[in-house]
C-alpha cells in the first residue's frame, strides 16, 4: 500500500472514531476522550482519545474512577498511529492488563478481493435468531474454554433490536457446528468490520476460515462497503495478507477491571 494511500485510510478510520456510533451502546465525550458504554452498563470502550501528553495521566486517573462508579469493565482500544506514542505504557502504569497485539489490516470491497478466498464448498448459515446462536456459543467455548454466556446475550440483543447492524455465520460440515465469524456493518460508515473468527480444532485446515471471509466480503460487497478491516491475530494475518489484505496500524486491548 502506498503511504499516500495509508494515510487517507487512517485519516478516515479516525474520523469515523469520532463520529460512527455501534448500536447498543451510547456515546460518552470528555475531555480528550470518546467512550462507548453498552446499553447493559456493564462495559465501556474507549474508542478514541487525543490527549495531550501533559494531560493524559489525569486523563486516565479520571477514567479508572469513573469506571469504578459505574461499575463497568473499561478497555481503552489503543491504535498505533495513536499519540501520545507511550499511551499503551502510561496505561500499564496505571494498572491497565494489555491483551495482544493485533494487525489492522484493511481490503477494498469488489470482486477482485472476493476472488482471492476460497469458493463456499461446504454448508455456511447465516444467523437469524437467538436460537441460532447457541451453536456460535459451542464453537466459542470449545475453542476459548471459557464461559461466552454475557457474548451471546450481547449478540442476541443485537440480532433482535439493530440486525442490519450484525451478521453472524457458521460454517457446518456433515450437519456438526465447525466454524463461525461476525461481520459489523455501521449506518454512513465505509468500513465493515471482521470479527471471531474461529474453527473447532479437528475441523481446522479445511479452508472454512477463508470460506467465512469470503461469505462476510460478499455481503460486504452487496451493501456497496467500501472497505472491509480486520484486527488479525498472528495466525490470521498471513493468510489475510496472501489474499490482498493489507496492514495500516496495529490494535491493541488495555483493559480495567476490579
Amino acid at each position: 500500500m502506498k503511504p499516500k494511500e495509508q494515510k487517507e485510510i487512517l485519516t478516515l478510520l479516525d474520523f469515523e472514531r469520532q463520529t460512527v456510533i455501534y448500536p447498543g451502546t451510547t456515546r460518552f465525550s470528555d475531555i480528550g476522550i470518546i467512550r462507548d458504554v453498552s446499553d447493559d452498563g456493564k462495559n465501556c470502550e474507549i474508542v478514541y482519545s487525543s490527549c495531550s501528553e501533559n494531560d493524559l495521566d489525569q486523563t486516565i486517573k479520571h477514567q479508572i474512577e469513573v469506571a469504578r462508579n459505574a461499575r463497568y469493565e473499561l478497555e481503552w482500544k489503543v491504535y498505533g498511529h495513536d499519540r501520545p506514542h507511550d499511551l499503551g505504557e502510561r496505561l500499564l502504569a496505571a494498572g491497565f492488563k494489555t491483551g495482544e497485539k493485533e494487525m489492522f489490516m484493511v481490503s477494498s470491497v469488489n470482486n477482485e478481493t472476493l476472488n482471492r478466498f476460497d469458493v463456499c464448498s461446504c454448508d455456511i448459515r447465516c444467523v437469524t435468531s437467538k436460537e441460532g446462536l447457541k451453536d456460535v456459543q459451542m464453537i466459542s467455548e470449545e475453542v476459548y474454554a471459557k464461559s461466552y454466556e454475557t457474548q451471546i446475550t450481547r449478540w442476541g440483543a443485537m440480532l433482535e433490536n439493530h440486525p442490519q447492524s450484525m451478521s453472524i455465520y457458521v460454517a457446518y460440515i456433515d450437519g456438526e457446528p465447525a466454524a463461525s465469524g461476525r461481520v459489523y456493518f455501521q449506518e454512513s460508515s465505509k468500513f465493515a468490520g471482521l470479527f471471531g473468527g474461529q474453527t473447532r480444532e479437528r475441523f481446522r485446515k479445511r479452508g472454512l476460515f477463508t470460506q467465512l471471509v469470503a461469505v462476510r466480503i460478499r455481503e460486504a460487497l452487496s451493501r456497496r462497503i467500501a472497505y472491509i478491516c480486520v484486527d488479525a491475530l498472528p495466525t490470521s494475518e498471513p493468510i489475510l495478507r496472501k489474499r490482498g489484505f493489507e496492514s495500516v496500524t496495529y490494535t491493541q486491548p488495555f483493559c480495567f477491571s476490579e
